[in-house]
């Protein structure tokens, strides 16, 4: 069993919308932290890296693109809450089986110089 703060993939798991690709993400921390200190390091789909170009980030009412993540200095990932990683080409079907591998770095801002890599992969089925 992973310890919450290892896991970083949401049990809401991975979904295909209109928009693209839908990945829950969970927060890797014991508190909650504001989005400016959480990187979205990489993505791959079955062993093959996903281009985060394009990817968002999304929470409650709010988008961000990977870029201004570190400018999200007020608004809060609560740590029970999911965040959701939207990419939008991918070339994932409905109900098919993937590897999904994640990894998100965090540097909570009161511990000066440490950043945390937390890498987690999963076998999902696509909503």
């Amino acid at each position: 069993m992973m310890l919450p703060v290892e896991r970083i993939i949401g049990e809401e798991g991975l979904t295909v919308t209109p928009r693209g690709l839908r990945l829950a993400m969970r927060l890797p921390w014991y508190r909650s932290l504001p989005f400016s200190v959480v990187e979205v390091a990489s993505l791959a789909i079955d062993g093959a890296p996903v281009d985060l170009t394009d990817a968002r980030v999304e929470y409650d009412d709010h988008s961000w693109t990977l870029a201004e993540l570190g400018e999200a200095t007020n608004a809060f990932w609560f740590v029970r809450d999911s965040a959701f990683l939207v990419v939008p080409t991918h070339g994932v079907a409905p109900g098919s089986e993937h590897s999904v591998s994640l990894i998100l770095k965090i540097a909570p801002p009161y511990i000066p110089g440490m950043m945390r890599t937390n890498p987690q992969t999963a076998t999902l089925v696509a909503g």
